[in-house]
């Protein structure tokens, strides 16, 4: 599962020891800039315009992420049932596995953000959480649609090195997926989330993945609520 970490942002630092006459300099590797992952799959024709309402709403150094999806090995209508079966059984709980980042976060900014949408919340959890055991600060976590463990969600929100987490929930638009859920209420929504992903209408928890009529709208109202709650 490890994938070879990209080069990231360094940041110099100087440093004088007492028998120095000069400064030393060390070379710190430290991940900047925002990163998204979308649904299982990880693909789809709402990643790009996303991100582009992203950047619009001044969340500027946004890039996708690519990390631990099955769609890499077997395609994408295959991948996406495998990443969707990875979620219920092992990826929404606390996994002590190294999740690297693969993409982006090479990128010099203030931030160091991390975002996910229903499958890929959870490789947004992981990553975060393998980062910040790392001594990294995380500025936001932002879990959309997850269907996050909740002893998980707990230990990511009470964390030190995790600023602020964000949930966004979309139970108002007719998801049965929710943070912190029982695995027996995951099990119990699957016919339903069957139904909304084949209407293909952007219902319940499709309502950032499906393209509709009304997916700019819904996108943008996204990205200027995370930069209401400090995204940069």
């Amino acid at each position: 599962m490890p994938i070879p970490l990209v080069p990231i942002a360094v940041v110099t630092v100087v440093m004088t020891l007492r028998s120095d006459t000069k400064p030393v300099k060390i070379y710190v590797k430290k991940p900047r800039g925002t990163l998204y992952w979308g649904g299982a799959g990880l693909d789809g024709g709402y990643i790009k315009p996303q991100l582009q309402a992203f950047r619009n709403a001044g969340i500027t150094d946004v890039s996708v992420g690519l990390t631990n999806s099955a769609t890499q090995d077997v395609g994408s209508t295959a991948g996406t049932l495998l990443d969707a079966m990875r979620s219920g059984l092992f990826i929404r709980f606390e996994d002590n596995d190294d999740w690297v980042i693969s993409s982006g976060m090479d990128v010099v900014s203030k931030q160091f953000n991390i975002i996910g949408y229903s499958y890929g919340s959870l490789l947004a959890a992981q990553t975060a959480w393998f980062y910040v055991k790392k001594g990294n600060v995380i500025d936001h976590l932002v879990l959309i649609g997850s269907p996050i463990d909740r002893d998980f969600l707990k230990k990511l929100k009470t964390h030190k090195n995790i600023k602020k987490v964000v949930v966004i929930d979309l139970t108002q638009f007719g998801d049965k997926i929710h943070a912190g859920m029982s695995e027996a209420a995951l099990l119990g929504a699957v016919p339903t989330l069957g139904e909304q992903m084949t209407a293909g209408k952007g219902e319940g928890h499709f309502y950032y993945a499906h393209v509709t009529s009304d997916s700019p709208r819904r996108w943008k109202e996204l990205a200027e609520r995370l930069y209401s709650e400090g995204l940069r």
